[in-house]
């Protein structure tokens, strides 16, 4: 896999991950403010924006190896940005 985007995905990765934990921040503050109905949707939003991150890195990987072949070896790499949750 060429360098350069490489590591453009460890960048959106780790865009992504901080997007999530930001997330998940707002997330208790509802919880300890006791609002159950707007907490519940931020749940569903936050997981939507977790998967969505996932899906977008899962297919930049996916192109940017199906030229070198090499994606296998950077999954790695790049899946321990999208570990975490509540």
């Amino acid at each position: 896999m060429n360098e350069e985007i490489r590591q453009s995905i460890m960048e959106v990765a780790r865009a992504i991950e901080h997007l999530n934990q930001a997330f998940e921040k707002r997330a208790d503050n509802l919880r300890q403010g006791g609002n159950t109905q707007e907490l519940q949707q931020w749940i569903k939003a936050t997981q939507a924006m977790r998967d969505s991150g996932n899906i977008y890195l899962s297919w930049a990987k996916h192109y940017a190896g199906s030229a070198g072949g090499e994606a296998a070896s950077d999954e790695a790499e790049v899946d321990t940005f999208e570990e975490g949750g509540f």
